[in-house]
């Protein structure tokens, strides 16, 4: 703003520009005008459209969506006779002048059905021009994302449904654009960084490094330290002792994917982004098995290593790749029965409990992908699959050579977040996937599947429950405790934000405020809950513990679902008396990007994107960004922002995020 005032100053009056005269630009009247006693007057600096293909492309397009608009409005008007008659200056036929009043009518007597429709039109599914366009090569593309929450083009990231945050981020801005004058939407986007590669030099460098055994040994130590604690698929006593060699090893091809697994991951959690380590690591695990196809043998170790591997890609935002090595585990696991109890069979406690580490491990890390993506959870169900949870145990209660089954504890342990995160899953699946029906879900199912929800959490432990005070200060039993919720929560708005957005958009249609149902408003006040307990909850974890890479992750996941929603409930009740505190937990959300959340760099995206959603004003100190004023007057302008919105919808590559949504 400050700076067009002052490229509009430094422009000549009409009368000096017209004289071509030296203007002195004093206002209201300059030199020459107060000495020729004439009137002055700044027009201020004309805009005139570019003369390029780029913006020639754009208008285009926006004529092309126009007149799919008005064979969509008006199917009985000729567009070409209308036009004529207006070039020639002839009254409009009688026949055209009589049907855009009776269409201008029947507009006006739309009900409540019709318009539902156009909410369910509304927030289709994207999809990319080509028939090949959900292909993806995510080597080669920097601009997808592990969260499936920023890539907001379609095209080249693969299939993301209804439950992917991506889907309703796109409805979202897609929403807010037709509300507000976008200036050229349709540039081309900027194009992705180059993949990294370490160099030979440095791929060198760090195989010398392993090989000295020392940063082997500092990479175990963060994944013991930061991973394993958080997700113990593998038991570490005997992991160690066959890393020194103090035990036999299983198949070799197999324990080598699996260390180079469990090596890339630690360097993954040592929070480096710029590290080539685990790049080489990653890529190192990959090369195992290659002269032994991975289809054609199978082993608990060979699962263990998928497993890992394929929450590994995630986090390097190749979501595609992970899920691929999660399907494959998947199989190979049931392959190789560990869905199955199998009581008779003769093996020991340890060996029957990790099969079952392994098998809640696939299918919490399945079930949790499989919503975060937005695609179909094929998990067997029921009696196909009758494994027991695993036991909550200390480490000590259960090695080798135990022979009499511990007894649980009724405290926390390494093992309890594994237990309660895939009962969750197992007693939440059919939310997940009841959601990814085309027909949406109406506010009063999605109220019983929630009220079936709350039932499940009132089954927690008391260590779990966010109600009770926590029963101990270790970080990992926290964090687990945290995650859990933040878990529970963002399923929540999952099953209730397509609802909240209906609502809004019918809210605002036209400018009108019309009313909404009390089922419509309790799914509100229960997603805006939801979000409001997300952010704090996250703030106040990041504040009270020590920033690990894991966390950063999860916490940047959950804060930038939960800040969506708080937005989303300023712009469709910008009259609430609620308002201030919605405006306040996206202040929180913000400000936990740019400040707690740094050294990730998709929290600086999840930022901009909420800035652009609720725009920082410049005059806002610490009054709230609230009122019919000052966020709303009739329809927010994107002159007034601090960027151009299309800056940041281009950055994540999609142009045309007006179409198809």
């Amino acid at each position: 703003m400050e700076s067009s005032s002052n490229s509009s100053s430094n422009l000549a009056c009409d009368a000096c520009r017209i004289k071509k005269l030296k203007c002195s630009k004093e206002r209201p009247s300059c030199t020459a005008c107060i000495q020729n006693r004439r009137q002055c007057h700044y027009s201020g600096k004309v805009v005139r459209s570019p003369l390029t293909r780029q913006y020639l492309t754009s208008v285009e397009r926006r004529l092309e969506y126009l007149e799919k608009l008005v064979a969509q409005e008006l199917p009985d008007l000729d567009v070409d006779e209308a036009l004529t008659s207006i070039a020639t200056n002839s009254p409009a036929p009688a026949a055209h002048a009589n049907l855009l009043s009776d269409r201008r009518r029947s507009i006006a007597r739309v009900g409540a059905s019709s318009k539902e429709q156009s909410v369910q039109e509304s927030i289709s599914e994207a999809v990319p021009e080509q028939a090949d366009g959900f292909d993806w090569q995510e080597e080669a593309n920097d601009l997808v994302d592990g969260m499936a929450a920023l890539a907001v083009e379609p095209t080249g990231t693969g299939y993301l449904g209804s439950t992917a945050g991506v889907y309703f981020l796109r409805a979202l801005l897609s929403w807010i654009a037709g509300r507000r004058a976008v200036s050229d939407p349709f540039q081309p986007a900027a194009s992705s960084p180059s993949h990294f590669k370490p160099s030979p030099t440095s791929l060198s460098h760090i195989r010398h490094s392993l090989e000295s055994g020392h940063i082997a040994n500092q990479l175990l130590d963060a994944y013991f330290s930061v991973y394993h604690v958080s997700y113990p698929f593998i038991h570490e006593a005997t992991f160690m002792a066959q890393y020194h060699q103090l035990i036999p090893r299983p198949n070799q091809q197999s324990w080598q994917m699996l260390l180079h697994t469990v090596l890339a991951l630690g360097a993954w959690c040592l929070d480096n982004e710029e590290s080539e380590t685990d790049d080489y690591l990653y890529h190192r695990a990959l090369s195992f098995r290659e002269d032994e196809s991975l289809f054609e043998s199978a082993n608990l170790t060979l699962v263990q290593a998928l497993l890992l591997l394929s929450n590994l890609s995630q986090k390097r935002n190749k979501p595609n790749t992970g899920g691929n090595f999660l399907g494959l585990a998947t199989r190979i696991a049931l392959s190789l029965g560990v869905h199955r109890e199998l009581p008779d069979w003769n093996i020991s406690l340890l060996q029957r409990e990790m099969r079952r580490r392994v098998w809640w491990g696939l299918f919490l890390f399945d079930s949790g992908a499989s919503t975060t993506f937005g695609r179909p959870i094929l998990l067997p169900e029921g009696e196909a699959m009758d494994v027991k949870h695993v036991l909550n145990v200390h480490d000590e209660q259960l090695i080798p050579r135990t022979i009499d089954l511990p007894e649980e504890s009724e405290q926390p342990t390494r093992y309890s977040s594994i237990k309660y995160q895939s009962d969750f899953h197992l007693h939440s699946n059919h939310i997940s996937n009841r959601l990814l029906a085309t027909s949406g879900i109406s506010p009063d199912e999605a109220l019983r599947l929630e009220s079936s929800l709350e039932t499940w959490c009132e089954t927690l432990p008391a260590y779990f429950k966010m109600a009770q005070d926590p029963v101990s200060l270790e970080p990992s039993y926290l964090f687990a405790r945290s995650r859990l919720w933040w878990r529970i929560w963002n399923l929540r708005i999952i099953l209730f934000r397509q609802i909240v957005l209906s609502r809004a958009m019918r809210r605002r249609r036209g400018s009108l405020v019309t009313a909404s149902t009390d089922l419509d408003n309790r799914c509100r006040d229960l997603a805006v809950q939801a979000a409001h307990s997300t952010i704090i909850s996250i703030r106040q974890f990041l504040a009270q513990t020590s920033m690990t890479r894991l966390i950063n992750w999860y916490a940047t996941y959950f804060l930038f679902h939960a800040s969506l929603i708080s937005a989303l409930a300023m712009l469709g009740d910008v009259e609430s008396d609620e308002a201030t505190e919605w405006q306040a937990d996206v202040d929180i959300a913000n400000s936990t990007f740019r400040t707690m959340l740094t050294s990730n760099p998709l929290a600086s995206r999840c930022a901009d994107i909420l800035g652009l959603i609720v725009p920082p004003r410049p005059e806002q100190t610490t009054s709230p960004l609230i009122g019919g004023e000052l966020l709303f007057c009739d329809e927010l302008d994107f002159s007034s922002w601090p960027m151009d919105p299309a800056d940041v919808l281009n950055s994540l590559e999609w142009t045309d995020f007006d179409h198809g949504v």
